[in-house]
């Protein structure tokens, strides 16, 4: 509902733009909308009274709760505060209050302005209605596979505001040749032939190779959920195949035994994993890896001699799982990971899509063994069966949820974890969204201050905040506003690898960006250099400081490491474990407390998990399974809401994938256009399928639920 509100704003603000034109004004985007080129900036502020009564509202409130207000706290504050409107009055009059507001040089520069203006008919700009549509498909479908019409129309108007006729782009949208349609939105032929093409490549290798290994006896010490996923992965006839460990389960051990079992025989083991600090993971447990990019980006000659390791798979989208598989045709591939935990930032599950529409099959690491106590262990066991609303329930047996009010909830949760640290005992703070983090860490770092933990004496440091744009927006000038700031991943264009640049103007298709040392160049968009956007903001650092680092940095730094503040040397940070933060690298923030992505394969002693009602939108089954799991010894939840809390973990963020939200007839159409292999495996599976469906109705035992697994789509 809320997307389909933000589409309806499109519209409105797509109107009003062309109608603005048409009397003869020009238009300049905005952060919100657009502005009329040639009102000053003072003007605008002056008639912006409703903007800046909200910013004082909020100003006021968040100065007096001691922290930030979501955007729901926001939302009722400036409705609260709304001032009623004054009746009867006429069109005239509140045109004479408006003018009344203006010096007389002003309102003789606003005469002249409306006086040039000269009414005049829009010129139809050739396949506007193309282009908008073509950014908003890169846009859209670059973190989704399949999106409602809605959003595609809303980012594709919000792109060319008073230039897109809406009839002509929904035509657009009805006769693309790209897009296809589907019961729940639109798709892409890319997306599903990428979906079709890895369902594929794992049923082609079933029964295609020999087993690796099938006399090996792993170690008796092994738990026995162990030794049989090692005898599965050992044993099996597939090319593809996987190991899915719950979070704790002993993975790490059982890839040990199968690192000796490819020894004996003579098959070497490749590690790899989707981030860089999942692969500093695996460095720190004794295996040799690289990260999934680097892997790709080396071409290496794969043989059948070779077994590819992918760990975290289910944090790998689709393409690059398909680039993966594209480079080791011939490699055996094993595929580690957990689907109940979060999955890629990119679009497409793929892991969880083969697990549930290919012949894919995984050894099964079933025992939790991280947490030591059994209640606590039993809790965590629930949420990776998905019985979360049980696992919810166990944690409140356990006493482990505590509801507070919202000035409490934050103070009590830096206790705790000020008293783990005093126990010399290793904590996390976990928490769904960034302004639950900082309200949690500015409680914290006063308790340290308190406590004499954290040094008083204070720097402040310019650090880089990503706004996390997708490629196409990366590219579109109009997105751009003087002073963000851009980071390069990669050397390109005159740009070293990790500078940051500030944006001093947009000209046309480029951008005029300032370096550190005061210096101004081009930047060419759409020039193909790897880079992130963003805005600076100062962070208070003291020495005591818990950092989180957020970006890789000559192999020095890892993005999601946690790390300890020693001293401040000038404009540099001595760490506590010897490395400096230099001016080069200014890609971090406290590390007190993290989101669950960057919790994920992180272990501590102690586990605490804010959660307070303006941050509920952003919880989810998979994070609330991710958050309690991190701990070994306990887990807290501080909230202000337990019964909202317990209906929000109960929703999975799962994506749908394309061929999940296709007709039957039009997959059944699909799979006839790719040939006699798909054709036969298909009818093979829905002969085995409309069998079991014919006995089960003969025992009047089907179940809704079994006959659309029964039904399911696998090729």
């Amino acid at each position: 509902m809320y997307d389909a509100i933000r589409y309806g704003t499109a519209v409105y603000r797509n109107e009003l733009a062309r109608r603005v034109q048409q009397i003869g004004y020009r238009i300049q985007p905005a952060k919100h909308g657009f502005e009329i080129e040639g009102v000053s900036g003072e003007t605008l502020k002056r008639f912006s009274k409703r903007a800046q009564q909200r910013d004082a509202v909020v100003k006021e409130m968040e100065e007096k709760l001691g922290r930030k207000l979501s955007n729901d706290e926001i939302s009722h504050a400036v409705h609260q505060s709304r001032a009623k409107k004054i009746k009867g009055i006429s069109t005239a009059e509140v045109r004479e209050r408006q003018l009344s507001q203006l010096s007389a040089d002003e309102r003789q520069s606003l005469e002249t302005f409306r006086a040039s203006a000269h009414s005049t008919r829009l010129p139809r700009i050739a396949l506007v209605e193309n282009q908008a549509l073509n950014h908003a498909t890169a846009h859209v479908f670059e973190r989704k596979s399949v999106v409602p019409e809605h959003e595609l129309l809303d980012v594709a108007l919000s792109h060319r505001l008073g230039a897109v006729d809406l009839n002509h782009l929904k035509a657009a949208v009805k006769h693309s040749t790209n897009l296809v349609k589907t019961e729940r939105g639109f798709s892409t032929q890319q997306i599903l032939a990428t979906e079709l093409d890895l369902i594929q490549t794992v049923n082609a290798g079933c029964d295609s190779v020999a087993p690796l290994h099938p006399g090996y006896r792993p170690a008796d010490w092994l738990g026995e959920d162990q030794r049989r996923a090692i005898y599965h992965v050992l044993r099996t006839s597939d090319r593809i195949t996987g190991l899915r460990g719950l979070a704790g389960s002993g993975k790490t051990t059982a890839l040990h035994e199968l690192v000796a079992a490819c020894k004996e025989a003579k098959i070497e083991p490749l590690f790899c994993a989707p981030t860089a600090a999942a692969t500093d993971v695996l460095r720190k447990e004794g295996f040799e890896a690289k990260t999934l990019q680097s892997l790709l980006l080396s071409k290496p000659v794969l043989t059948e001699r070779q077994l590819i390791v992918l760990d975290e798979a289910g944090a790998v989208g689709m393409d690059d799982m398909k680039r993966l598989f594209d480079s080791a045709k011939d490699a055996r591939i094993i595929l580690s990971g957990d689907t109940g935990q979060h999955a890629s930032v990119a679009r497409g599950d793929a892991l969880r899509i083969l697990e549930q529409h290919s012949d894919f099959k995984s050894g099964q690491l079933t025992a939790i063994r991280r947490q030591h106590k059994a209640e606590y262990r039993k809790a965590v066991e629930l949420a990776a069966q998905k019985r979360t609303a049980e696992a919810f329930a166990q944690l409140e047996r356990m006493a482990a949820i505590t509801e507070l009010s919202g000035d409490e909830l934050h103070g009590s949760a830096a206790k705790s974890y000020l008293k783990a640290l005093a126990e010399n005992k290793s904590a996390l703070l976990v928490a769904p969204t960034w302004n639950e983090i900082e309200t949690v860490t500015e409680k914290v770092r006063a308790e340290l201050k308190s406590a004499g933990r954290l040094a008083l004496e204070e720097k402040t440091f310019q650090v880089f905040d990503s706004l996390s744009w997708t490629e196409a927006q990366k590219r579109d000038a109009r997105q751009y506003r003087s002073g963000m700031a851009i980071h390069f991943h990669r050397r390109g264009h005159g740009f070293e690898k990790g500078e940051t640049v500030a944006v001093v103007a947009v000209e046309n298709d480029s951008l005029k960006v300032q370096r550190a040392d005061g210096s101004e160049t081009v930047f060419p968009l759409g020039a193909g250099i790897t880079c992130d956007v963003g805005e600076k903001r100062k962070l208070k650092v003291a020495a005591g400081d818990k950092l989180l680092l957020q970006s890789n940095w000559q192999k020095k730094f890892v993005n999601g490491e946690l790390v300890e503040v020693k001293a401040i040397q000038g404009d540099s940070v001595l760490l506590a474990d010897g490395r400096v933060i230099s001016t080069d690298y200014r890609t971090f923030t406290h590390g007190y407390a993290v989101t669950s992505h960057a919790a994920q394969g992180k272990t501590v002693d102690e586990v605490l998990v804010v959660a307070s009602s303006r941050s509920l939108p952003a919880v989810s089954q998979e994070q609330f399974y991710v958050n309690i799991s991190r701990g070994r010894e306990r887990c807290r939840i501080f909230t202000d809401d337990s019964d909202l809390l317990r209906s929000h973990v109960t929703d999975s963020n799962a994506r749908l994938a394309a061929i999940e939200a296709l007709p039957q007839r039009e997959f059944l159409q699909t799979i006839l256009q790719r040939g006699n292999h798909f054709l036969k495996r298909f009818r093979q599976r829905l002969a085995q399928s409309i069998s079991t469906e014919t006995t089960e109705r003969s025992n009047y035992e089907i179940k809704p639920t079994e006959q659309r697994k029964s039904t399911g789509i696998r090729v």
